[in-house]
């Protein structure tokens, strides 16, 4: 009976035993493709700016995978895309997709992350002690029995060459002198050694090396490279973009331009893996937009020395990235941090630099490059293979031990390497010796070879689930190589030519939208003109670029490409604004003529000079201008024009008359003795203000009529001007119906309406209150400028990369009484004043619930200045802000006392905010700078630095080449009584539907259109009345035509972002976006399929049936219309 009973236990323990084992293979063991590889062959130091949840991803119906149709053959699934439906096309029900069923986002949930970054940085004691080898870690150590032959160490060694398109010198020199050797070199060496393998990230030098090669030869070897796993090209973007200055659609543009290109050229639509070793921190923007791009993993380099140790001494340095909103963890992208200094060779093989640098061959005698630490490389024989094996393989583990799993990687490269043969053949020769050596070492169990980063992604994958490492939220802002050298800087540094990026990145966004509505004959070069801006503008995302951290005369490179995109998308946009206004019977184009002027009002600079006037009297009796709305819903905005008299009235295309305001021009100068600037006003120039409106995604015509004096048009007003001065002075307005008052300095008020924003001034014309309406309380908000300067200890000092002040800012006293000019209008009223360093203008317009101000700076005369323009209210915001990442989502930030100044600047892409329970003060930007909240009730934000010196971070020059710059700013006021208050725990910030939509109106305001004709035959009222208006929140993105799918395929990009939970706004939660009656497409028409597809636009996945599509806060989607 006993042994009856124990067979019986014996039996359920063997049955327990392998259900578990099965299980646990099940959901352990990953498909046989991520298996590792056991492939074993058998045979300068980087100067530069040192210092549980599964993955959706959406299957292409033409899977390319194993990227078959590399040798240029037609596909024929693919030929066939523009001809025919799909193969076997997957119907996708968007209110059944399984993520989407509810939404990720519950602004009543607190968000569960492993690790949340603003907890991290309260816990990390930022003691910065010496670690010894690893100075900025710890003397690690390892258990050698955690490896044996059946679990051995997996080393991916993967070599790359870091090539900025544009630094110390242009993006052509770079090409000619360096890339172009690194690729002919590449070409012969993995060619002819095929256990070689080789990454590339920068598709702008790629594309254009490959696009000269002569020989249909060469270019098949690139092919079989990449069929082989040879060659394997990482993000795959135009550039390596910078994360802190760039927003989010040019980022997004930059990596759509280079991918697109990859397909088109070698069909290859399934990059999995991002690679960013060198931007200056890393904004959680990048997985987001990356796992909507089809990605599966990224790797990230640069971070704060004292997160690397924090993450590493947990072994968190592999991790879901999570957004910040996110409940159910679908956005999750698995990240891996390099753990240690730079990404170069001493840095990248173990915690030891100098021994690193041993196993740099290119750092061999003779070679050109030296070791720091006095220890060169030796080429490796049979008589010290196993000594040098030892000392590798030591780093290699103490580097693995960081990590949960045992596969480690090992980048074998720098900026610009590879450009020499002997390069190429140095690091391959001396490796495989060392690898044939070490795994054939039974004593190491390693197996080590030359790798992909892809490679080394899948063995993690293979070894361990990733519902296996920790969830992460947050960024990792800002960024410290070592002491207390915060890289913050760059998030200010030459704002002239960050201020063109955004205003290019507004003009391709629209000349691509208004270009897509029609077609085009191929003849007319406009795609050409598209494919230029869209270039010119993803080559500044470079993170020299957008960053303001190159030469003086690369940046001036980079302004020439820019300042071309800005004109060939002007021309894109002027012709479909004629062709879609014009009647199909009268237009009859030419191609190459300019219909309109587009008024520019975004100017870099305040120079008003090449700003169109227009000209109507009695022989052009009147002109049609033009008003383009590029979002979702119907605005309603004050515009402005300059015309060349005051006598104007103003109708809209049927005839109506509207309100319009005409105001003296002026502009400021300084005098012979160089004193404070004066207004000079002109008798050739006045403001037309008038109210506009556009429907959604549309056009609407108005018409400026030529009158002869004031009683002609009683629907125009006339502002008032008041001057505040010492000293009067004579001023002609010619014809101008009202007299210009003066009056002694004394503090004043401005608002519209009793419904509008109110704000007063003090004597100086320098803001000290502001309300919400009339009703409202007063809040103090005093602005007043302030300046840093630059500390001499320590041997450092501010250059363009880092900021490190002398101390706290001091404020710029205004010594004497500066003139201040005052308007005051129906429609817009405003108060300017000059200041030694900057014109500071306040303005209202009506309809608007922001303060607008706009600030002419000019430093070139200081040295070594920083010039602030603070903000102090009684808003008890303890030390909390908030801060946007890259224009898409706002950030919790806290002020740690424990971390310098610097450490506790921020970018500011778009906008920053502080709130308590009552009150909630935003400011937008129209330019990326750097800022803060350093105490309570305070917002702060950088307008231009001008340093004398390097930062010896590799640039080798100060930032002297400033120029005046305009920077436009939107500050709005709202109380906070019927708003939810968030959790404290809750990591992130929304926006009202107010302010989002006052943001818009700074970061993409009206397109001003003017016609150069004198008549316009055939001219519709408006384009864009049957657009069905969406709710405010709902953005197009992207809306452009993608010839790489067929001549007619139109892709859109859309996003929703959330807002606050206020009494007057919308939960965002599970709203319907119908793209067709957005588009003013008939629903019945059956020449319209769309398909979903990634953001990237590669190709169409599913068909979506239903063309009502659930979006919730903050959903990103990419669709195909065919």
């Amino acid at each position: 009976m006993i042994r009856i009973k124990k067979k019986f236990l014996l039996a359920i323990f063997v049955v327990v035993f392998f259900v578990y084992l099965y299980f646990y293979l099940y959901s352990n063991v990953p498909s046989n493709s991520e298996k590792f590889i056991d492939t074993v062959p058998k045979t300068i130091p980087n100067y530069k700016k040192y210092s549980n949840v599964h993955d959706v991803v959406e299957k292409p119906l033409d899977d390319i995978n194993d990227n078959d149709n590399l040798l240029g053959e037609e596909d024929p699934e693919q030929s066939n895309l523009g001809k025919k439906d799909l193969i076997n096309d997957q119907i996708l029900p968007e209110n059944n997709n399984d993520v989407e069923s509810s939404c990720n986002l519950d602004i009543d949930t607190v968000p569960n992350s492993d690790i949340q970054m603003l907890n991290v940085y309260n816990e990390i004691p930022f003691d910065n002690l010496d670690g010894g080898v690893w100075k900025q870690g710890w003397n690690i150590e390892y258990d050698i029995h955690q490896w044996n032959r059946n679990h051995k160490l997996k080393v991916f060694i993967v070599p790359h060459s870091h090539n900025d398109p544009g630094w110390i010198n242009t993006f052509d020199e770079y090409y000619e002198r360096q890339t172009k050797q690194i690729f002919s070199n590449m070409l012969r060496h993995l060619d002819e050694n095929e256990n070689m393998k080789f990454i590339w990230a920068e598709i702008v030098y790629f594309s254009r090396w490959y696009d000269s090669l002569m020989t249909s030869e060469s270019k098949d070897k690139v092919k079989r490279l990449i069929k082989n796993k040879q060659l394997e090209f990482v993000t795959g973007g135009w550039v390596m973009t910078d994360e802190a200055a760039s927003h989010w659609y040019s980022i997004l543009q930059s990596l759509t331009e280079g991918q697109v290109w990859l397909k088109k050229t070698f069909n290859i639509s399934n990059i999995k893996s991002s690679w960013a070793i060198d931007p200056f921190g890393h904004s959680s923007v990048m997985p987001y937009i990356f796992k909507e791009a089809g990605f599966e993993n990224m790797l990230i380099q640069r971070t704060h020395y004292s997160v690397k140790k924090y993450l590493a001494q947990r072994k968190e340095l592999e991790f879901r990235w999570r957004q910040l909103w996110d409940t159910k963890g679908t956005t999750d992208l698995f990240t891996h941090m390099m753990p240690f200094y730079s990404y170069d060779v001493p840095h990248t093989c173990g915690p030891d630099p100098k021994i690193c640098c041993q196993f740099d061959f290119k750092r061999l005698p003779g070679y050109g490059l030296s070791c720091p630490w006095k220890v060169p490389p030796v080429p490796i024989t049979d008589d010290n293979v196993a000594k040098r094996a030892e000392m590798i393989v030591d780093q290699w583990r103490k580097k693995s031990v960081l990590y949960k799993t045992r596969s480690v990687l090992i980048p074998l490269g720098d900026d610009f390497r590879y450009t020499q043969s002997m390069e190429w053949e140095a690091q391959r020769v001396n490796f495989e010796k060392i690898f044939e050596y070490v795994n054939n070492e039974p004593s190491f169990n390693v197996e080590a070879k030359f790798a992909t980063l892809q490679e080394y992604f899948d063995s993690v994958r293979h070894e361990k689930g990733t519902n296996q490492f920790p969830s992460l939220t947050g960024d990792f802002f800002t960024y410290a190589d070592r002491d207390d050298h915060y890289w913050s800087g760059y998030f200010t540094s030459r704002p002239f030519y960050k201020r063109i990026d955004r205003i290019l990145m507004n003009y391709l966004r629209t000349a691509e939208m208004l270009h897509s509505w029609t077609s085009w004959e191929k003849s007319t070069g406009f795609e050409k003109r598209l494919e230029q801006a869209r270039r010119a503008l993803s080559i500044f995302q470079h993170h020299d670029g957008v960053t303001g951290t190159a030469k003086d005369y690369v940046m001036a490179d980079y302004n020439e490409m820019m300042t071309d995109g800005i004109k060939n998308s002007k021309f894109v946009i002027q012709q479909a604004v004629y062709k879609l206004l014009t009647e199909s019977n009268i237009y009859h184009p030419d191609y190459s003529f300019t219909y309109f002027n587009i008024d520019d009002s975004r100017t870099a600079a305040s120079d008003d000079s090449s700003r169109s006037v227009i000209i109507i009297g009695d022989e052009i009796p009147y002109k049609y201008v033009v008003i383009h709305n590029s979002q979702t819903y119907l605005r309603n905005e004050v515009v402005e024009f300059f015309v060349a008299k005051p006598f104007v009235c103003v109708t809209d295309a049927d005839g109506n008359s509207v309100d319009a305001q005409i105001t003296p021009f002026f502009s400021w100068h300084k005098g012979i003795y160089q004193g404070l600037p004066q207004p000079q006003f002109s008798t050739t120039k006045y403001r037309l203000i008038f109210s506009a409106s556009a429907p959604a995604l549309g056009l609407s015509v108005y018409k400026l009529n030529a009158k002869n004096k004031r009683d002609e048009c009683p629907s125009t007003t006339y502002s008032k001007i008041t001057i505040f001065t010492d000293n009067q002075f004579a001023i002609n307005l010619d014809e101008y119906p009202e007299k210009v008052t003066f009056a002694e300095p004394k503090e004043t008020s401005l608002r519209i309406n009793e419904n509008s924003p109110g704000a007063s001034f003090n004597k100086y014309g320098i803001l000290k209150s502001l309300s919400q309406d009339s009703k409202s309380p007063v809040v103090p908000v005093h602005l007043e400028f302030m300046r840093y300067g630059t500390r001499m200890a320590h041997g450092q000092r501010s250059g363009a990369y880092l900021f490190l002040p002398d101390g706290p800012a001091q404020k710029l006293e205004i010594k004497e009484n500066p003139t201040v000019v005052i308007s005051n209008g129906q429609l817009e009223a405003s108060i300017s004043t000059g200041l030694s360093f900057v014109i500071h203008e306040s303005i209202l317009r009506s309809g608007g619930d922001a303060l607008e101000i706009r600030n002419s700076v000019d430093i070139r005369e200081t040295s070594n200045t920083e010039i602030i323009m603070r903000l102090s209210t009684n808003i008890k915001n303890e030390n909390v802000f908030f801060t946007d990442l890259n224009g898409m989502q706002y950030i919790k930030r806290k002020i740690l006392k424990k971390v310098p100044l610097q450490g506790n600047y921020y970018p500011i892409p778009t906008g920053i905010f502080i709130e308590d329970d009552l009150i909630r003060l935003s400011l937008f930007t129209s330019t990326p700078l750097g800022g803060s909240s350093l105490n309570p009730g305070e917002i702060e934000i950088m307008q231009d630095r001008r340093l004398n010196q390097d930062d010896e971070r590799g640039l080798g020059q100060g930032v002297t080449d400033n120029k005046p710059v305009l920077n436009i700013f939107k500050l709005v006021l709202e109380s906070r009584e019927s708003c939810k208050k968030n959790d404290e725990q809750y990591p992130m910030g929304f926006l009202t539907t107010t302010a989002y939509m006052e943001q818009k109106k700074l970061l993409h305001p009206f397109e001003k259109l003017i016609y150069s004709e004198n008549d316009w035959n055939g001219v519709k009222h408006s384009f864009g009345n049957d657009h069905e208006e969406q709710e405010p929140g709902f953005e197009i993105v992207v809306m452009r035509t993608l010839p790489h799918i067929q001549a007619n395929a139109i892709g859109l990009v859309v996003h929703r972002t959330n807002f606050d939970k206020c009494s007057v706004e919308s939960s965002m939660n599970g709203n319907q976006f119908n793209i067709k009656r957005l588009l003013g497409l008939d629903e019945n028409e059956e020449s319209r399929e769309i398909y979903r597809s990634t953001v990237t636009l590669l190709e169409p996945h599913q068909k979506v049936s239903d063309e009502s599509i659930p979006m919730c806060g903050m959903d990103i989607k990419g669709f195909i219309l065919k």
